[in-house]
């Protein structure tokens, strides 16, 4: 890195410390928090001017021209570069046979590339021709450079960027604001009162969370594994959620909390939240570019007796509450925690999509369109849920396959499904009388296991057939006794 092209140099905001943390510790093929995302774009398309506008997005924001140095120095900072040239690649593959093969050889090759944090720019691009006027474009970069709301503004800026160069006339974009004026703001909070708030939010919490259904798989990776609720069942949460007066994303939380509390059989729990960041005291944060989500902890305490409405207003209180306090890192919160050194807070994280939509289809050039393929990204945690509520209620299990396995997940994603049809069926019920059991396995319950011989030893014990069963399937016991707590 050379010191003529050193712009600036600033510490980092607490995910970004995390991240480049996990990044740097990780040995395995996952690379955390690399994002992968593949778009279709159809219709007229110069290749040239579209790098051009890449790079010109490049130039504007410093936070995609920043480097990260953590060697020789007493804490990690960020390094932005003058001058970063943008990787960014045309493949022509039309009238090739076996494109698809082609398309996913590239995707490997592309995710086992990963990325050297201490060398900007931490993006690149590359456009497949598939045909005259169909385009396959894959961006990567790493996420401790943007978060999903960061990626909203950059697209737009991108297809204004990309109309003006078509058009030739100069692209009117606002100015932008510096990732560092975020940096000095989080400086000017220490030592601000916050530990009194952690001490007491984590009081008691010796060990994170276990689920009882993770163990050795020896299989190897990330899996994921996607369910998208009805059209219907989607309509009744946010009824429910309105009548409720909580949000969508407090009632996922509460159906994530009541899950992790029925197969850890505990009633106190603690996972992962990541939040926006945004809704901070700070001038133009709405429109600055940059990494400002964070995840903390969310404590549910519930019991079989507790009324699900007001146990979620609760819920959300607490995280109204909390919002004073999203900036804090995430490792001085631990410290407030009895969890021992060197343990996690928690094994799951849940992250709820809610950031803006802020393109609109005029932004396009005429006679193009694009739509997202797919986004591959990944956490440091075993276990994430994203969840996003915008034209469907759709809930994304992304996990580490050496510690669960496909069945596994499935069976979670439709135990969580079952809870929300249970909630929002019965807005007085209690959190005991909830149902988690999903069609096939009340047939299960109530039928196949209702029969009147079987082959069990005729000196066994009801509690030695149900060790037997767990020892079988870990996950039976959550399934048996999910009904009530």
């Amino acid at each position: 890195m050379s010191t003529h092209n050193v712009e600036d140099v600033y510490g980092l905001s607490p995910l970004q410390f995390g991240m480049l943390y996990h990044s740097l510790e990780d040995t395995s093929d996952t690379r955390p928090y690399m994002v992968q995302m593949t778009e279709e774009v159809e219709g007229p398309f110069d290749d040239t001017l579209f790098g051009a506008a890449w790079q010109q997005l490049v130039d504007r924001h410093s936070i995609l021209r920043s480097a990260f140095v953590w060697e020789g120095v007493s804490e990690p900072v960020q390094v932005v570069q003058r001058r970063a040239p943008l990787p960014f690649e045309v493949r022509d593959l039309r009238g090739l046979s076996g494109q698809e093969e082609r398309l996913d050889a590239f995707l490997a090759e592309d995710w086992a590339r990963g990325f050297d944090l201490s060398r900007a720019p931490l993006v690149r691009v590359t456009v497949l021709r598939m045909a005259e006027e169909r385009r396959i474009v894959v961006w990567s970069f790493h996420h401790i450079l943007l978060d999903g709301w960061s990626v909203q503004i950059l697209q737009k800026e991108l297809l204004a960027l990309y109309r003006a160069l078509l058009d030739g006339t100069p692209a009117e974009l606002p100015p932008t604001v510096p990732y560092r004026r975020y940096i000095e703001w989080l400086n000017s909070r220490r030592d601000d009162g916050s530990a009194a708030f952690w001490s007491d939010y984590l009081a008691g919490v010796t060990e994170p969370t276990a689920l009882h259904v993770d163990r050795d798989t020896g299989d190897t990776g990330v899996g994921e594994f996607e369910v998208c609720a009805s059209a219907e069942l989607f309509a009744r949460a946010r009824d429910y959620a309105k009548s409720q007066r909580v949000t969508m994303n407090t009632l996922v939380q509460g159906l994530w909390s009541i899950l992790l509390s029925r197969y850890s059989r505990q009633d106190e729990v603690l996972f992962g939240s990541t939040i926006s960041g945004r809704s901070i005291d700070l001038p133009g944060v709405e429109s600055m570019m940059g990494l400002f989500i964070n995840t903390l902890p969310v404590r549910g305490r519930l019991t079989g007796d507790l009324v699900v409405s007001e146990w979620l207003r609760d819920l959300q209180d607490e995280q109204l509450e909390m919002r004073q306090w999203e900036y804090c890192h995430l490792v001085d919160v631990q410290k407030h925690s009895r969890i021992p050194r060197g343990e996690p807070l928690f094994r799951s994280i849940l992250v709820f999509e809610n950031y803006p939509v802020v393109q609109k289809p005029s932004d396009f050039p005429d006679g193009l369109t694009r739509r997202l393929v797919n986004c591959v990204e990944r956490t440091g945690y075993p276990l994430t849920l994203v969840v996003s509520a915008g034209r469907a209620l759709e809930f994304r299990f992304v996990y580490d396959r050496s510690r669960f396995d496909a069945e596994t997940v499935a069976r979670m994603a439709g135990h969580l499904e079952s809870l929300l049809a249970s909630v929002v069926n019965s807005p007085g019920a209690r959190i005991g009388d909830l149902n988690m059991l999903t069609v096939g396995e009340r047939r299960e319950v109530l039928v196949d296991w209702n029969g009147v011989s079987g082959p069990y030893p005729e000196m066994a014990t009801i509690h030695q057939l149900i060790e037997e069963r767990v020892a079988a399937d870990p996950g039976a016991i959550a399934v048996t006794w999910g009904g009530r707590r």
